[in-house]
């Protein structure tokens, strides 16, 4: 009994030290995991606490996201649409949009964007981004004209671009407002677009001036990783709930049958449906025979009760 009792408390013992030994090695591991988390909060001028996925150039591999990496030149945050490169002025993770202003018009310069951010449809061109955030947006086209169109109606709304108009080439600001259909004059083509906020007060700027202020304001995008990750994957973006934050999914996939496919299919609900008729005809003269042996069941009792009768 005794020494049952000392096997007793030396199992309790070394039950006891190798708990204590493992709870000691969990903290340790989690004090080590804590240090070896790279530093991600960075800033670059009055972009602060630059956070995912959004990350500076030269920030540890760990931080971020490389398709949504910023440089900072000039003390400047600068992402790149390709080809063009943009000035950061704010990002928002509630609302997951991003506020811009094209390089080229930053400083109130005369002069074409540095590069088309969306196709002449009005569709962003990048797929880790998916259109205008929170507020409405439109755009300013560039139309190059081979003649002087100022003096015709259609073209009431176009701005001349002084700094390319010269040498026989007019270049002109087309303000699309809630309008994204534009169709040149016959001598005319868009050669750029630049998108901007939405005035629904203004149908078209008398000077150049006033068109430079709408581009200096910039314009806001949203960026959404899920709905990169379903572009990438072929798939549709959609949005899964309206609450704030927006929670974005993939739409499902459907996919078209090939022919031999649906002659499958066909074949199946074909031979399916002569199983189906077969097993109903076999029900159906089941039973008209167990209708018909009935009758014959009741005559033969009949006879047998008539021949013992007159027996």
């Amino acid at each position: 009994m005794i020494i049952l009792q000392k096997h007793i408390i030396y199992i309790m013992r070394t039950v006891q030290y190798t708990s204590s030994l493992l709870y000691s090695l969990l903290i340790m591991l989690f004090f080590v995991q804590i240090q070896a988390q790279p530093n991600c909060s960075s800033s670059c001028g009055e972009i602060k606490n630059i956070s995912y996925p959004f990350r500076l150039k030269g920030d540890p591999s760990g931080c971020g996201d490389s398709d949504y990496e910023l440089s900072c030149v000039d003390n400047k945050a600068i992402l790149e649409i390709f080809p063009g490169k943009y000035y950061v002025h704010n990002i928002s993770y509630y609302d997951q949009t991003i506020r811009l202003v094209d390089v080229n018009f930053a400083n109130g310069s005369c002069g074409l964007p540095s590069g088309p951010v969306e196709t002449t449809d009005g569709y962003v061109r990048d797929v880790r981004f998916r259109g205008y955030g929170l507020n409405p947006g439109s755009r300013f086209r560039f139309v190059k004209c081979s003649t002087n169109i100022s003096s015709v109606p259609e073209a009431a709304n176009h701005t001349t671009v002084p700094c390319l108009t010269r040498n026989g080439t007019y270049v002109y600001a087309v303000y699309d407002g809630d309008y994204s259909y534009y169709e040149p004059q016959k001598s005319c083509s868009v050669i750029s677009l630049a998108p901007v906020d939405l005035r629904k007060d203004v149908a078209k700027f008398n000077s150049y001036e006033a068109v430079m202020e709408l581009l200096k304001a910039g314009f806001e995008i949203g960026w959404s990783v899920k709905c990169r990750d379903c572009s990438l994957a072929g798939k549709q973006c959609v949005v899964k709930s309206m609450d704030k934050p927006l929670i974005y999914i993939c739409a499902k996939e459907y996919k078209e049958l090939t022919r031999a496919e649906g002659n499958w299919i066909i074949a199946a609900i074909v031979v399916g449906g002569l199983i189906a008729l077969g097993v109903i005809i076999g029900i159906i003269v089941v039973v008209i025979r167990r209708c018909r042996r009935r009758p014959n069941a009741a005559d033969n009792t009949n006879k047998n009760l008539q021949n013992r009768i007159d027996a």
